[in-house]
C-alpha cells in the first residue's frame, strides 16, 4: 500500500490519487448503499436462492444477506458525514457477500442442471478466487506510484479471458456430460456471473480505497470538518 510522504501537499498529487483519497459524496453514498444492497443484491438473489430450496445454499447465504442488510439500514438512518469511512468499509464487505452469493447461485444452477463433477466446482472456485486476485492486483498497481496515469483502454485481455472462462467451462461441461440444459437457467447463470464480476469490482475498489485513505489520512478531505482538523487538512491544502 502506497504511503505518501507527509511533506507532499494534496494539490501536488496526480488526479487519480486525489480521486482515490476522496470518500464518496455524502449526497450519493446513501443512494449507492441502498441501490447496491437492497436492489442489486437482496431483490435479485432472494427468490433464486429460496426456490427451489437447497439447504446448504441457504445456510451459507441467508445469514450473510441478513448481516449486510441490517448494516446497510443502520448506515442509511445515520448522518452520512459521520459514516464516510464506515460506508467505504461497508461497500467492501458488500462486495464480498454480493460476489459470493451470485457465485453460489451459479453453482446452484449448475447442480440443478446435473453437473456433479467435483473438478467443475473446484475449477469454478479457483477462477472466482483468481478474479478477486486480479482485481486487487489492478488496484495495487494503479495506485502504487505518484506518476500521472495515461488513459488506458479496458478491459485488459487478462480480465476478458477470465471473464469468459466460467461460462465457457459451464457450456463445455454440459456438452461433455451429455445433459440438455434449460435455456433459462443457462442464460441466468451468465447474467449472475456478470453480477458476480461487478461485486468483485466493488470489493477490490472499496477495500483498497478504504485502506489507502487510512494510510494517507493526512491528505483526505472529509465532509465532516472535525475529521479534517484531525487529519491535518486545512483549507483544502
Amino acid at each position: 500500500m502506497l504511503s505518501i510522504d507527509q511533506d507532499i501537499k494534496r494539490r501536488q498529487l496526480p488526479e487519480h490519487i486525489r480521486e482515490h483519497l476522496q470518500p464518496f459524496s455524502t449526497l450519493q453514498i446513501k443512494v449507492i448503499i441502498g441501490a447496491f444492497t437492497f436492489i442489486g443484491l437482496d431483490a435479485l438473489v432472494l427468490i433464486p436462492l429460496l426456490f427451489p430450496v437447497i439447504k446448504l445454499v441457504l445456510y451459507i447465504t441467508i445469514p450473510l444477506l441478513i448481516f449486510i442488510s441490517v448494516w446497510g439500514i443502520w448506515l442509511l438512518i445515520r448522518n452520512a458525514e459521520n459514516t464516510e469511512l464506515e460506508s467505504l468499509l461497508f461497500l467492501g464487505y458488500l462486495g464480498i457477500i454480493g460476489s459470493l452469493c451470485y457465485f453460489i447461485l451459479i453453482l446452484k444452477y449448475s447442480f440443478m442442471l446435473g453437473i456433479i463433477s467435483p473438478i467443475y466446482y473446484v475449477g469454478s472456485f479457483l477462477i472466482y478466487i483468481s478474479l478477486i486476485y486480479l482485481f486487487f492486483r489492478h488496484q495495487f498497481k494503479k495506485y502504487s506510484t505518484l506518476e500521472k496515469k495515461l488513459p488506458k483502454k479496458t478491459p485488459a485481455w487478462q480480465y476478458t479471458l477470465v471473464t469468459i472462462s466460467v461460462p465457457a467451462g459451464y457450456i463445455a461441461a454440459q456438452y461433455i456430460m451429455g445433459f440438455t440444459p434449460s435455456i433459462l437457467l443457462s442464460i441466468m447463470s451468465v447474467v449472475y456471473f456478470v453480477f458476480c464480476i461487478f461485486y468483485i469490482f466493488i470489493l477490490s475498489r472499496s477495500f483498497h480505497k478504504y485502506f489507502f485513505i487510512k494510510a494517507n489520512i493526512h491528505l483526505v478531505k472529509f465532509a465532516n470538518k472535525k475529521l479534517n482538523q484531525r487529519s491535518g487538512i486545512v483549507n483544502g491544502k
